[in-house]
C-alpha cells in the first residue's frame, strides 16, 4: 500500500474557491492587512486612543474629506489642516463645510515644492496617484488612469514654518505610493521629534512608485523613529525590517520617536 506523505495529500486536494477566500480572510486579519474598513481594521481604533489628547493635526491626501470629519467627531477642537491637490475633490473636501478650526488647502505635499502629474481614475476617487497605476486589470477590473491633471506640491516644513507650527501631534498620510517624497519633506520636523505620530499606508501603490517598506523603515530609523503596524486591536511593534512584510498588500503603518510609549 502506498504511503501517503504530507505533500501528496495536499496535492490531491480539489481546488476549493470559496474555501480559499474563506482561508484568505482568516490570513488577512491575522496579517492586519487587506481591510480598508477603518472601522474593522484599526484605524478609528487608533484615533480614538490619541486625538482627544491631539492639538495639531495633518490630513495629507484628505480627499473628500471622510478621515477629517470622523477626527473632528473625535475631538472637535482639533486645529486639523487638510492638504488635497485635485481641484474637484477638493471642492468636495470643503463643501463639507467645516469650521474654522479646520484650514484646507488645495495642494499636496511632496519632498520638494513644485508641480506634479496626478493620474486620475474619477473624480474624489481615494485611488487617484501620482503614479501611473499598472497591472490591475485582471485583479481589480481597472486600467491605468485615464484622466490626468496638473496639481501643486509644497513641503510639510515649508507649510509649518510659514504658519508658526512647532509641533503635530498626529499627521495622517494617505497618499497612494508618495508617502516617502512626503517624509522627505518634513525631515526638519522629524528631525526635532516635533511629528508625535504618524499614519501611513503600504500595498500596491508602492509596486508603481517604486518604493519598499525597506526604504521607510530605513527613513524613519535614521531620524529616530519606530515603527509599528495597525492591527485590528493593537498597535504591533516592528523594531527592525524583515523581507517576510515585504508583500505589497494593503496595509497601515505608525510612526513614532522612540522616546514614546506605543498606543
Amino acid at each position: 500500500m502506498k504511503r501517503l506523505t504530507l505533500a501528496s495529500m495536499w496535492a490531491q486536494l480539489p481546488r476549493q474557491p470559496k474555501l480559499y477566500h474563506l482561508f484568505k480572510t482568516y490570513v488577512d486579519r491575522y496579517n492586519g492587512e487587506n481591510d480598508d474598513n477603518p472601522a474593522t481594521n484599526g484605524e478609528w481604533r487608533l484615533l480614538r486612543a490619541t486625538l482627544p489628547a491631539s492639538h495639531v493635526v495633518f490630513d495629507i491626501g484628505a480627499n473628500i474629506g471622510a478621515w477629517a470629519a470622523h477626527a473632528l467627531q473625535i475631538n472637535p477642537a482639533l486645529e486639523l489642516h487638510c492638504f488635497e491637490p485635485s481641484r474637484q475633490t477638493f471642492a468636495q473636501l470643503v463643501a463639507r463645510q467645516f469650521g474654522a478650526n479646520v484650514v484646507c488647502n488645495n495642494f499636496g505635499m511632496s519632498a520638494t515644492p513644485g508641480e506634479a502629474t496626478l493620474h486620475v481614475f474619477a473624480p474624489g476617487a481615494g485611488t487617484n496617484s501620482l503614479y501611473r497605476r499598472e497591472g490591475l486589470e485582471a485583479g481589480w477590473q481597472l486600467a491605468p488612469q485615464p484622466i490626468q491633471e496638473s496639481v501643486h506640491l509644497e513641503t510639510v516644513d515649508g507649510y509649518c514654518q510659514a504658519r508658526g507650527i512647532n509641533q503635530i501631534d498626529f499627521c495622517k498620510i494617505d497618499v497612494e505610493g508618495h508617502e516617502l517624497q512626503v517624509l522627505q519633506g518634513m525631515e526638519q520636523m522629524l528631525r526635532a521629534q516635533a511629528v508625535r505620530l504618524i499614519q501611513f499606508e503600504y500595498g500596491g501603490c508602492n509596486i508603481d512608485a517604486r518604493v519598499l517598506l525597506k526604504d521607510l523603515f530605513a527613513f524613519f530609523h535614521a531620524g529616530n523613529y519606530t515603527l509599528a503596524k495597525i492591527f485590528p486591536t493593537e498597535l504591533r511593534a516592528a523594531p527592525q525590517y524583515d523581507q517576510r512584510l515585504e508583500n505589497f498588500q494593503y496595509q497601515n503603518w505608525v510612526a513614532q520617536p522612540k522616546s514614546d510609549a506605543p498606543c
